[in-house]
């Protein structure tokens, strides 16, 4: 048989294309990365993007952690750029993104102090920008730099508490419910502001409809924190929101039996038999309270408040006596005196645990008036007006 020399020649020729493709291929990237690098280095930082994101498309370049690394330093400093930033607005992410890559690629870890420090500057810069957005009230994109900077953190394993808690809080201010609920769960496993955090999980379910939920963590709250007095009333107004007062109740009164020192729980019960209008129980429970802890602030005011009110309503009643019953009349507001008299004791006691208090100097000069002490009055006053 006679060989056919054209199809050889055609073969050849296809070969040595495929070896020329293949020679080109490999080659192709290396001026870009050399082309990237000479510009990040000359301050061209937008045309250092353009190359390196044409070298970073060839599967060869993209094997090797110098074009990660390069690609992660020219993103960094167009990000810290004022000039060039504007044009990026993702030059963070991908920055993070490349310096990662980078360090994954490098298992032998030879450039790992080289990406260490980049990531170090990158999450400088990111916290910087975080701290002016949320100064600024920019929730959202303070959400996302508080949230790069933890993923900065943990890629070496480092716990950034405050970054995850403030990733969820801005995230709660942007109204992104969902990743603001993981965020403080997320804070709350690790025992992050606590207990506070778990209210704040409460109410964005309570928000968003779902009641079951909130009452479910408030009450595994108030299981791992039982004397927190801000848990407790969360939880029970709650039940009083929804009506369920013997529940608020029987719920109190029941930890009353199981923490009958605990004078927050006294507090609260006296708070809901207030809400309930049951006067000489919510009494009880704030004398309860104050018996416990005698610097009780909040049991003191509250107290005091119980007190004036009574005087209030005691004044009403001497107000439906005829003017021809003086002796009558007088007993009567006797009486209002002597109660708003034991509301100043409660106040005065409540002063002293906050002098600079604005809403107990105001009580207490209210209460001056009202049993006509005049220089009571007055220094009230005058403090209120500095």
């Amino acid at each position: 048989m006679t060989p056919n020399y054209s199809n050889l020649l055609r073969m050849e020729k296809i070969s040595l294309m495929i070896v020329a493709l293949i020679i080109t291929t490999i080659s192709y990237a290396q001026p870009d990365v050399t082309s990237a690098y000479n510009a990040n280095k000359g301050g061209e930082y937008d045309v250092a993007s353009q190359y390196i994101e044409k070298a970073i498309k060839d599967p060869k370049a993209a094997a090797k952690e110098k074009v990660w690394r390069y690609r992660g330093s020219i993103y960094l400093n167009i990000a810290s750029s004022p000039k060039y930033s504007p044009m990026f607005p993702d030059a963070i992410n991908l920055s993070k993104e490349s310096f990662f890559k980078a360090m994954e690629i490098d298992t032998d870890k030879e450039y790992i102090n080289e990406n260490t420090m980049s990531l170090s500057s990158l999450q400088s810069l990111v916290l910087e920008k975080a701290s002016t957005e949320y100064q600024s009230q920019d929730f959202c994109n303070a959400a996302t730099h508080f949230k790069i900077s933890n993923d900065i953190s943990s890629k070496f394993s480092i716990l950034d508490s405050a970054a995850i808690f403030n990733t969820a809080f801005c995230n709660d201010r942007c109204g992104k419910t969902a990743e603001a609920i993981e965020g403080y769960k997320a804070s709350a496993a690790i025992g992050y502001n606590v207990p506070s955090v778990y209210m704040y999980i409460a109410d964005l379910y309570t928000k968003d409809g779902k009641t079951d939920e909130a009452k479910k963590i408030l009450s595994e709250a108030r299981a791992k924190y039982p004397k927190d007095i801000e848990l407790l009333r969360s939880e029970v107004n709650m039940l009083l929101g929804d009506q369920k007062y013997d529940q608020a109740l029987e719920l109190l009164v029941a930890l009353t039996k199981e923490d009958s020192k605990n004078e927050t729980i006294w507090f609260v019960l006296g708070a809901t038999y207030e809400k309930l209008g049951k006067v000489s129980d919510q009494e009880a429970a704030y004398k309860k309270a104050v018996e416990i802890n005698p610097k009780y602030y909040d049991a003191l005011f509250n107290l005091g408040a119980t007190y004036y009110n009574q005087g209030v309503e005691q004044l009403k009643e001497c107000d439906k006596i005829p003017p021809r019953e003086s002796a009558k009349f007088d007993a009567c507001t006797a009486a209002a005196t002597g109660t708003f008299n034991k509301s100043i004791e409660q106040f005065e006691r409540a002063y002293n645990e906050k002098p600079t208090d604005k809403e107990i100097m105001s009580a207490l000069m209210e209460a001056y008036v009202r049993v006509g002490n005049v220089e009571g009055q007055k220094k009230m006053k005058d403090l209120l007006a500095k």
